[in-house]
């Protein structure tokens, strides 16, 4: 399935024939991927999905896990979800997409992670991104617009589109579950022409092992953990994977940013540029071995 078929199927349970809400029936299949807290399942059923943010067309794609968001608060949250994106009910399908698309809410939270993206994408080239001049020591505003430019202009997708607040270890009795996961956002980067493709944490390794069992030689590891020693002055050591996807008959290069999500980089903006500058000149090298 593609998202905009995966999205409506998902909002039309939740809407649940018009009682909001239902439980989301590919977030209960997925109960028991990873661990969760005592009487929760492992993603949220009952709140809204994420599937994609900014620009479909977008030259620069970033793909996280899912959403970092507690499973119960989730839930508790839709109503207000629906408010602040302007949705008149869970199939307003319209005002979802634009809520996605334009990021027309929160605009003055400073949020860590979404700032994380654009230091790490600060260094790089020709992104189809036109960040503003900042840097960890400027003020509010600055990297309040640099955080609202790099979600709005880069494609942003999520693996797993159900919120859950940790991502612990894969159950490898149920990975295999995430094979149409990654179908559809396959489908989604291949449906325009990319210049970059950033896998945000080293979880992916597992998930295209499962992948490739299924589709073999799908996804080829062209480098396996391509190191630049400690991050700066931190005790963090980052590292990068390099991979080339085909998919339909189409080939891409991509790259794994191992250490993006590293907790003990919440908000270290100098050391997450170091990071992603590195990452930079690693794919610069994969796309010309061409």
């Amino acid at each position: 399935m593609n998202i905009d078929d995966r999205i409506k199927k998902d909002l039309t349970e939740l809407y649940n024939n018009g009682a909001t809400p239902g439980d989301i029936q590919n977030a209960l299949l997925l109960d028991g991927l990873i661990q969760a807290e005592d009487g929760q399942t492992s993603f949220a059923t009952r709140a809204l999905p994420k599937y994609y943010g900014g620009d479909r067309k977008a030259k620069t794609v970033m793909v996280m896990l899912n959403l970092g968001y507690g499973v119960a608060e989730a839930n508790q949250s839709l109503s207000h979800d629906l408010e602040r994106r302007s949705m008149k009910n869970a199939i307003d399908l319209e005002n979802y997409h634009q809520s996605y698309i334009t990021y027309n809410y929160d605009n003055n939270r400073k949020d860590n992670f979404d700032l994380k993206q654009a230091f790490f994408l600060h260094k790089w080239k020709d992104t189809g991104i036109n960040l503003p001049l900042f840097s960890d020591k400027s003020e509010l505003q600055p990297l309040l617009d640099a955080r609202h430019i790099v979600l709005t202009q880069k494609l942003g997708l999520e693996l797993i589109p159900y919120a859950s607040r940790s991502f612990s270890k894969f159950n490898p009795q149920k990975i295999h579950l995430l094979v149409p996961f990654v179908e559809t956002l396959f489908d989604e980067i291949f449906s325009h022409d990319r210049k970059y493709v950033i896998f945000c944490s080293r979880k992916f390794h597992a998930v295209f092992d499962a992948y490739n069992k299924v589709h073999p030689d799908a996804i080829k590891f062209d480098k396996k953990y391509v190191s630049m020693g400690k991050i700066g002055d931190s005790k963090i050591s980052g590292s990068c994977s390099l991979i080339t996807i085909n998919f339909k008959n189409k080939s891409l290069k991509a790259i794994i940013a191992n250490t993006f999500p590293h907790q003990g980089l919440p908000n270290a903006y100098r050391l997450m540029e170091m990071y992603g500058t590195f990452c930079y000149k690693q794919y610069l090298k994969h796309i010309k071995n061409r």
